[in-house]
């Protein structure tokens, strides 16, 4: 199932089966992937309206940089679902004989590593939004500053999203140097998501 090209519709009703995937992994993605399209949006109805010429080359950035995080989600979207599979697939080996158990024992290490790893990259992508929301509501079109907002509220629920579902595999990984490292990197992101998503919020003046 490739995912990007679904309606929404039919990836809700997938997320929403007995299936496993999508799961909360590739609805963190999407969620970063809409907080980066309304960040996105607010650049391209700013570009060419009177008043805003002096942000012209602000919201091109902006409107790029956007881009890149929106199409990047999209596919973490896809990797996180086929992650699973690869889980699934070491979970499968056989484990009758020594080697066997081995080889099976380094396969589930391996697939949780990639587990972890996929929502961690959604996860730090969906930070990066903050900074495209900020710029959109401080200086992008002001009758958008709403839709900049969201942009920095979906981002924070992508953060928290993803960084569970690192945790949660985390769980099963044997390398500790790996886990502390994944576990730090985690911790100071997140102690910096709910001030920077009140403060964007805030700046809306509402």
């Amino acid at each position: 199932m490739e995912l990007k090209t679904l309606t929404v519709q039919d990836f809700v009703t997938a997320a929403a089966s007995e299936a496993p995937t999508p799961g909360g992994g590739a609805v963190a993605a999407v969620t970063a992937a809409t907080g980066a399209a309304l960040a996105e949006m607010v650049a391209n109805l700013t570009i060419g309206k009177k008043g805003y010429e002096d942000v012209k080359d602000v919201m091109l950035d902006l409107q790029q940089r956007a881009q890149v995080i929106r199409e990047r989600s999209l596919e973490l979207a896809q990797a996180d679902a086929d992650a699973f599979g690869l889980f699934m697939n070491a979970l499968a080996l056989p484990k009758e004989t020594d080697e066997e158990k081995a080889i099976r024992k380094e396969a589930l290490q391996n697939a949780y590593k990639s587990a972890g790893s996929v929502p961690f990259e959604i996860g730090e992508l969906a930070n990066q939004i903050f900074d495209l929301a900020d710029i959109a509501v401080q200086q992008g079109n002001t009758n958008l500053v709403t839709d900049g907002a969201i942009a920095a509220i979906n981002a924070r629920a992508a953060v928290r999203a993803a960084f569970l579902n690192v945790r949660i595999n985390l769980m099963g990984i044997k390398d500790e140097a790996f886990n502390k490292e994944m576990r730090e990197k985690m911790e100071a992101i997140e102690s910096q998501i709910d001030a920077r998503e009140q403060a964007i919020v805030n700046a809306c003046n509402l």
